[in-house]
């Protein structure tokens, strides 16, 4: 009887093992190809990558953060945004690993190290918040390692010299059809909480708009200049003053004065010139790129914890980088020259805005942004107009993009290729996941939900809130 207890013991004891390592092995990993497997951390990442991206979003534009996963995205509740976004970078994985091999592609040993030290970094500036969500070093090597896999087959096909090089011509012509070419002055509304104040504030802000619109009306695109330093040596002025009443003034008439401050013009006067605009082209045109600052500054997940980051090894280097995408962007930057010569055209250009109307997402033209730039789109080379937004007030002049469009691919040149060609891009990574046959563990898939690693990293940002508070 205790032979066949112990049997039994055994018996049982194998059995729970089996399902343990099964258990397991369908936490560590949520899909495969050929005879690779790929850690579900990568997954998660990919996850918190977008919901980190959105969330920035959304307090950037004054939106309720709380209420992220209740927003829709392009006609998705926000979880199934997530998880579509996570489902497609993860496949593109896979993809690009196994095309960089077939097209005799390769790191260099300046790259590898690249890697492996961007992985650690990133790793070891946020482990307790990693380990948190199970995202093991490994898996940010992979994602680091993606980025930098994608770039180079995107310059194997279209770079000057790839299998579909395309012309400075082409690219010219291409941001002469996309671009749109402006100035503007803006004022931001008043913010006041009283209605009769932000009204009297609002009339002012009309008036200077006003003053400043009859001052351009006429004028030439080169010319606007001159109204733009106008107006910016006016808030100059006025900040001056108020400054030095608000120091000579006791402290009820310095509050009288703060109050009549309120309404006064957006300092930022040469509206949104290129620093929002050029920002924004990029801005809409590629997705997991900048993940590398999301991924340290955020908790990027990888639900099965234990094994995915038991997984990583600090020497393994096929994987990849989380950040990469964004060393990769910043690669782009790093030749002095290109700098100098970049410096030159926004000293030429200094108050002008190109951005890429053609490939805003339909959520931006929505925005107040989206909506100012189909005002300017509307418009004519060349006229004025006063445009009214929710948040402000504008004074626009359209210009044309032909004549600086030369200019601006010289140097943008990577910037524009990648807007050009991204869709076609696309496409053959779509063809390329087909041709894969990748298999997708569902049941990965359904343990690291969007909802859950929402929750998880919510649970750890509060736990982390209440020990720093604690100490």
């Amino acid at each position: 009887m205790a032979k066949l207890k112990r049997l039994a013991s055994a018996v049982v004891s194998i059995a729970l093992s089996a399902v343990m390592l099964t258990s397991c092995n369908s936490g560590r990993y949520c899909m495969s190809y050929d005879d690779k497997n790929i850690n579900s951390g990568v997954y998660i990442y990919n996850i918190m990558s977008e919901l980190l991206n959105q969330q920035y979003m959304m307090y950037y534009t004054g939106e309720d953060a709380n209420k992220l996963m209740e927003k829709e995205i392009e006609g998705k509740k926000m979880p199934t945004y997530l998880e579509d976004m996570a489902m497609k970078n993860t496949k593109e994985y896979c993809a690009l690993s196994t095309q960089f091999k077939e097209l005799g592609l390769s790191f260099s040993d300046e790259d590898k190290k690249s890697i492996s030290t961007s992985a650690t970094n990133a790793y070891n500036a946020q482990k307790s918040m990693f380990e948190e969500m199970g995202i093991s070093k490994e898996s940010i090597k992979m994602v680091i390692e993606q980025g930098k896999m994608r770039d180079q087959i995107f310059e194997y096909f279209y770079g000057k010299d790839g299998k579909e090089a395309v012309s400075d011509d082409d690219l010219e012509k291409y941001v002469n059809e996309s671009y749109l070419r402006y100035k503007t002055i803006s004022i931001s509304k008043s913010t006041k909480s009283d209605s009769s104040e932000k009204d009297k504030e609002n009339k002012e802000n009309e008036e200077l708009i006003e003053k400043y619109f009859k001052q351009a009306e006429g004028k030439s695109f080169a010319d606007f200049d001159q109204v733009i330093a106008d107006y910016d040596k006016y808030v100059e002025e006025k900040n001056k003053k108020d400054t030095n009443s608000s120091k000579s003034d006791d402290s009820s008439s310095s509050a009288d004065d703060s109050s009549s401050k309120v309404g006064e013009p957006d300092s930022s006067s040469k509206a949104e010139s290129s620093s929002q605009a050029d920002s924004s082209s990029q801005a809409d045109s590629s997705s997991q790129a900048d993940s590398s600052s999301q991924a340290d500054s955020s908790s990027q997940a990888d639900s099965s914890s234990q094994a995915d980051s038991s997984s990583a090894s600090d020497d393994t280097s096929s994987a990849a980088d989380t950040n990469s995408q964004a060393d990769e962007h910043d690669h782009d930057h790093d030749d002095d020259s290109s700098q100098a010569e970049a410096s030159k055209e926004n000293d030429k250009y200094k108050n002008e805005s190109m951005v890429n109307y053609a490939n805003l997402t339909e959520t931006t033209l929505k925005e107040d942004f989206g909506k100012m730039l189909t005002e300017v789109k509307d418009m004519k080379n060349g006229d004025i107009k006063k445009y009214t937004s929710e948040s402000t007030y504008y004074i626009i002049i359209k210009g044309d993009v032909t004549e600086r469009s030369k200019d601006y691919v010289s140097n943008n040149r990577d910037t524009v290729l990648k807007e050009m060609k991204d869709k076609d891009f696309e496409k053959k990574i779509e063809k390329w996941e087909d041709d894969l046959n990748i298999k997708v563990d569902n049941n990965s898939i359904k343990r690291y939900s969007a909802n859950s690693i929402y929750k998880r990293y919510s649970d750890y940002l509060s736990k982390n809130k209440s020990s720093n508070t604690e100490s």
